[in-house]
């Protein structure tokens, strides 16, 4: 197991590197980003509305949710912070999606019609954000690592390593598949064990 361990210790450690370097929202002029915030429970936007923006969450958890025929509410992607989200919609005339704060969250947009133009016209901004993208596409490959574990204690300490614990236990257990008593379960496990470490009310990091 501790190899296992070692490997995610590795990845983290590149993943963080490469948060630090890349920031196509940087490049932006400030008056192209729009501040949002919202509360638990309510939408940054809603299937069908026009006029799309891509997000980074700057705070809190973000998921876009599809609705089925039958009814049925599926959570196709989240956010938490530092992360992006609705990036296809920039090439979209409307959202397919709702987009619902996990928690209070708040964040900037950018309009489709500006990432497109800096695409076009800002070498700079279109390497960061195509870099941007690739990282996502590596976390959530790592992520679906994760959530193949299925003891939740080892989930639960896999993520910690890989992630970090950015945002409050609810939150953390959101990412990984689990629900937040298995989540807060593991943690106590882990605690108990040595693995992890309290460090503030609510909040956990790999010993």
């Amino acid at each position: 197991c501790s190899h296992v361990h070692g490997y995610y210790r590795r990845k983290r450690a590149r993943v963080m590197i490469t948060i630090m370097i890349d920031d196509p929202f940087a490049l932006l002029p400030p008056g192209r980003l729009k501040a949002f915030q919202v509360e638990t429970g309510t939408h940054v936007f809603r299937n069908g509305e026009a006029g799309t923006a891509m997000l980074r969450v700057d705070a809190g958890r973000l998921a876009l949710v599809r609705v089925t025929e039958d009814g049925h509410r599926v959570t196709i992607a989240q956010a938490g912070p530092g992360e992006t989200l609705a990036e296809a919609s920039i090439f979209a005339d409307a959202y397919h999606c709702d987009c619902v704060a996990h928690s209070p969250a708040r964040g900037v947009q950018v309009a489709g019609t500006v990432i497109r133009d800096h695409l076009r016209h800002d070498a700079d901004f279109a390497e960061a954000f195509v870099a941007r993208l690739a990282l996502q596409v590596r976390e959530e490959r790592l992520r679906t690592q994760i959530m193949s574990i299925r003891a939740a204690r080892e989930r639960t300490f896999a993520a910690l390593t890989c992630f970090g614990q950015p945002d409050t236990v609810t939150a953390l257990a959101a990412s990984i598949g689990l629900t937040q008593e298995a989540c807060s379960r593991a943690l106590a496990d882990l605690l108990s064990e040595g693995r992890i470490t309290r460090i503030a009310r609510g909040r956990y990091a790999v010993s």
